[in-house]
């Protein structure tokens, strides 16, 4: 695929970083801000800026009227959890303070034509108000527990049960009528069950996984699995390849063969190991390559045929984040599969990981290849100590472990709502624009930090990383009471860590 997807600049389109610069333009112009957030991997994406973008007319337009900026929804997580509209491609139409004034997904040319006319109409029209108006934050608002947290931990684990029960799809496995998604999470707590000797269970989650493994989201030919399924039935397959949903399935297949003893598991979780280490496997300098791009087309060929053609695009950027889960399930499938390459390829993925982003007191950058410095994300610090612990105790190497506390102690430094007692998404900033502003406690790295700081307590019998992990848990009781199947973080870490 030609890169100018990942580099975001097709057509006569000129489009700017996000950044101070680009809305003091807005500002300085009274122009709107016209906010396309894509993938490399995403197909849409990559659709409209060969079609819409790449129009004459539209293009005069954005350049006439708008200040354009295109985000990578991969290189900056936080400005995409707070400006995505439901899906990629993403066209948002802010303010030039940075408030959300609409936008839609995909846009093709007639009807992005009408939105910008209609859009830049509008906000002349209505500009000092706009500008004016306040920004409107979700409420932050302090729940009050009366009881403790166990009780919670347990109220919440039975409630979820129930929960996967009401939403489990009894013809063709997985959950509700679709789209159809892996949910590792709610998975992985349905594992747990089996494996703590409750067989009730045991039959949703053997036809979940084998639906995730055998029907049309598992690749046959190359290995791994795509992003997830339009049909219920676990088909019409959207083809990107994320290295996130890769980690999580070689997890599950990983964790299904221990439990459940089908050694079926165990042959996919060997085919996803053979499309990353082929595929998204940096063997030069370490690490993991974040994503390949939806080529229907190639997806659609029989073996022989796929030979003979060009395999999609990689966008060959390393993230902590992805690096560091992939990394994590490496380390597990070197220990069951006794491979020391896999936990050979680990560490060096991990060294470089910290040997190019690290810097002390400020934790892990989000880029490993230092396109750009993207620092502050909790994401990025929660994973690579997570899975710094798990090297650790393959390896025994003190260093490991030293790096795992310190990224979790400037974690609590920087990222604790001294309100609610949970973790903010990101390290804010004085001079954050619009929704950046917005103070989010995401459930499930909030929930992966839980994990960590209950394994550092119990390595190190330090009692503030316990103290902190209950703290933590207990800010997210109300936000996991709102997530249906998708508080399956939640469950399964109460259940794992018997909080």
């Amino acid at each position: 695929m030609d890169s100018v997807v990942t580099e975001a600049s097709s057509g006569t389109v000129r489009w700017l970083p996000w950044g101070n610069e680009a809305f003091k333009r807005a500002r300085i112009e009274h122009r709107p801000v016209l906010l396309a957030i894509g993938a490399a991997w995403c197909q849409g994406c990559a659709r409209m800026l060969g079609t819409t973008y790449s129009d004459q007319l539209v293009c005069d337009l954005i350049h006439e009227k708008f200040i354009p900026i295109w985000v990578d929804t991969d290189l900056r997580p936080d400005i995409n959890e707070r400006y995505n509209l439901g899906g990629w491609p993403t066209t948002a139409f802010l303010s030039p303070a940075g408030q959300l004034l609409g936008g839609e997904t995909f846009v093709e040319v007639s009807r992005m034509v009408t939105l910008l006319q209609e859009v830049s109409s509008t906000f002349q029209q209505k500009y000092r108000d706009i500008e004016t108006a306040t920004l409107i934050s979700k409420p932050n608002c302090e729940v009050v527990h009366e009881d403790p947290l166990t009780k919670e931990c347990q109220a919440l684990i039975s409630w979820y049960e129930g929960c996967l029960i009401e939403h489990y799809d009894q013809v063709y496995g997985g959950f509700d009528a679709g789209p159809k998604r892996v949910h590792p999470a709610a998975v992985q707590f349905m594992l747990a069950r089996v494996s703590s000797g409750d067989s009730s269970l045991r039959e949703m989650v053997l036809k979940t996984l084998d639906a995730i493994g055998w029907g049309e989201l598992f690749d046959d030919v190359s290995g791994g699995v795509f992003r997830y399924c339009a049909g219920k039935a676990w088909t019409d397959p959207q083809f990107e390849k994320l290295l996130s949903v890769n980690a999580s399935v070689l997890d599950l297949f990983l964790e299904g063969w221990l439990v459940l003893g089908e050694d079926r598991y165990r042959d996919r979780a060997k085919d996803v190991i053979r499309y990353v280490s082929t595929t998204l496997s940096d063997h030069v300098e370490g690490g993991f390559f974040s994503s390949q791009y939806a080529n229907a087309d190639y997806y659609r060929l029989e073996a022989d045929f796929r030979e003979k053609s060009n395999t999609p695009f990689v966008d060959q950027a390393v993230y902590a984040d992805g690096t560091a889960e992939m990394s994590a399930a490496y380390v597990r499938a070197a220990e069951i599969f006794d491979d020391s390459s896999l936990l050979q390829f680990a560490v060096a993925s991990m060294e470089r990981v910290v040997g190019a982003s690290y810097e002390r007191g400020q934790g892990v950058a989000h880029d490993v290849n230092q396109g750009q410095v993207i620092r502050g994300l909790l994401r990025d610090q929660v994973l690579v100590s997570e899975t710094l612990i798990y090297l650790y105790e393959a390896t025994d190497r003190e260093v490991y472990l030293d790096l795992a506390q310190e990224l979790i102690r400037y974690v609590i430094r920087a990222f604790v709502d001294q309100d609610s007692g949970g973790l903010i998404d990101r390290v804010s900033d004085q001079n954050d624009i619009g929704l950046m502003r917005e103070v989010l406690k995401p459930l499930e790295i909030n929930c992966a930090a839980v994990r960590v700081l209950v394994r550092l307590g119990e390595i190190t019998s330090n009692v503030e990383f316990h103290e902190r992990a209950n703290a933590v848990l207990l800010s997210q009781v109300q936000t996991a009471k709102e997530q249906g199947i998708g508080a399956g973080s939640f469950a399964v870490t109460a259940l794992t860590f018997d909080i």
